[in-house]
Parts: structure tokens; sequence; C-alpha cells
């Protein structure tokens, strides 16, 4: 029992010491939901296979082959069905399930620089407003991507489309709009501390920040939504690891040219296993 009382205290105070640990559950939440669905979704070629093993009057592997392995975007697998609407939601929500994953975490700091400098009470409260703006931005910015690209069709996606860009985002590391977008996304306004301006302020800097980052990371989060199944988790956790670090490091604007030369050689290799594949 006393052990229970002294500990209780110290994770209380690390709880609101440290209020960015809530969104970063949340981050934690949305990879292990990715996770189970990448396994998941894995799973269901070898169980197709093998029924059709059993049944090869159905056909059933080679009926539903484009099923399993689309990427986010894919929709040659859903228009061919009725009521395809659903489907692309389904779509949007992975997107969202992807974006709190990968940006959320990367946000972290911005959040706690929101809690600490607001009024005690609002320690979750502000943190929890800035992320609702910030990825109502993401998710807004994936929605269109996504409808651009189902509107396409097929020729939208594939390991090609993927390779390319992957060396368009390269390209856009060199710009000046890039520079100016990942120095926006580490500044911070001074926002009211209490009350429902403070809400909004929060909100609205959710906002801000979301707009920049998405120009600072847009575009490499664009292979991520044409990537198929089968290079979709690889694909994130080097993306993921990629932003991480260009979002969190002090001196990021100095470091541009080696991400620039990094995305340049994840594009050369997922062109080549392309090929190779081919």
């Amino acid at each position: 029992m006393i052990t229970v009382q002294s500990r209780h205290p110290s994770w209380r105070r690390m709880w609101w010491t440290h209020p960015e640990l809530s969104l970063a559950a949340v981050a934690a939440a949305a990879w292990l939901t990715i996770l189970t669905v990448h396994a998941a979704t894995a799973a269901l070629p070898m169980a197709a296979q093998q029924l059709s093993t059993l049944r090869p009057d159905q056909g059933m592997a080679g009926h539903h082959r484009g099923r399993f392995n689309p990427g986010i975007a894919t929709r040659e697998y859903v228009m061919s069905e009725p009521g395809w609407g659903p489907a692309f939601l389904v779509s949007v929500g992975l997107w969202v399930l992807m974006v709190t994953a990968m940006m959320l975490p990367t946000a972290l700091p911005e959040a706690r620089s929101i809690s600490l400098n607001g009024k005690w009470k609002r320690r979750q409260r502000g943190p929890g407003l800035f992320a609702v703006g910030y990825l109502a931005v993401w998710s807004a910015v994936g929605v269109l991507l996504l409808l651009t690209a189902w509107l396409i069709g097929a020729k939208a996606t594939g390991p090609f489309v993927v390779s390319g860009a992957l060396a368009t985002a390269a390209a856009w590391e060199s710009t000046r709009w890039k520079r100016l977008c990942l120095r926006a996304c580490h500044r911070l306004r001074s926002l009211p501390p209490d009350g429902w301006r403070a809400d909004r302020a929060s909100v609205r800097e959710g906002i801000r920040n979301g707009v920049y980052c998405t120009g600072s990371c847009g575009p490499m989060m664009v292979p991520m939504a044409l990537a198929p199944h089968s290079v979709g988790l690889s694909l994130m956790l080097f993306l993921f690891a990629v932003v991480s670090l260009e979002k969190l490091l002090t001196r990021a604007v100095d470091h541009l040219r080696l991400v620039a030369a990094v995305l340049a050689i994840a594009a050369v290799i997922v062109v080549s296993g392309a090929a190779v594949i081919g």
C-alpha cells in the first residue's frame, strides 16, 4: 500500500510535467493499429490461395488478386464493386491513421510549448485542440490527394509512380519554399492563457502549423498514398525516420541536401526493385 502511494504522485507529476505524452500515446495507438491492419492484410492472400487450392473451381486467388495488394489510393479493387463510396472513406481513414502515426510525433514540441505557456488547468486541453487543428489540415490534404489518385485510376499507383514521387520529394528539399515551410514549423505565436480565446487560438495554431508542415513534408507523404501494400510498411518506417529527423533537429535546414540525397537513393531502390521483380 505504501509502495502504491509513493509511486502515484511521481507518475502524476511526470504526466503533468510532460503533457505531450497524451498525444504520444495517441500516435503509439495509431502505430499499433497500422501494424495490426498490415499483418491482417498480409495474411489475406495466403488464406485466399489455400482456399482456392481446396476449391479450384472458384478461382478465388485470381479473382481477388487485386484486393490484397492495394495501396491506400488504389481503387482498382473497389470500383468494380457496387457502392465504392464507403471504400473511399476507408482509404481516407487509413490516411488519417497514417498521418497520426507519422506526423503527430513530430509536432510534440509545439504541443508541449502550448501546454507549458498556458494555465495549469489547460495542460491537456491546449495540446489536444492544437492536435485537432493540425490533423484536420492533414486530413483535408489526404482527401484531395486520394480523390485525385482514384480519379486517375491504376496509373496513379505502383512502384514506378512511387519512385517518381520520391524523386519529386527529393527535388522539393532543395527549394526555397521547403526551407521557409520548415522554419515556420518551428515557430509558435503567443496564445491567450485561458478561456474560449485560448481554445480558438490553439486550434488556429494547429491549423497554421499543419499548413506549413504539409508544405514542408507533404511531398514525402505522397508516396505513402501511392505505394502498394507489399512495400507500404517498410516505406512508412523509412519516411517516418526521415521526417522525424528533419522536423526535430534544431538546425534541420542545414541538412536538407543530405535528406534530398537519401530520398533520391530511395527512389532508385524502389524503381530498381520493381524492374527486378518485373
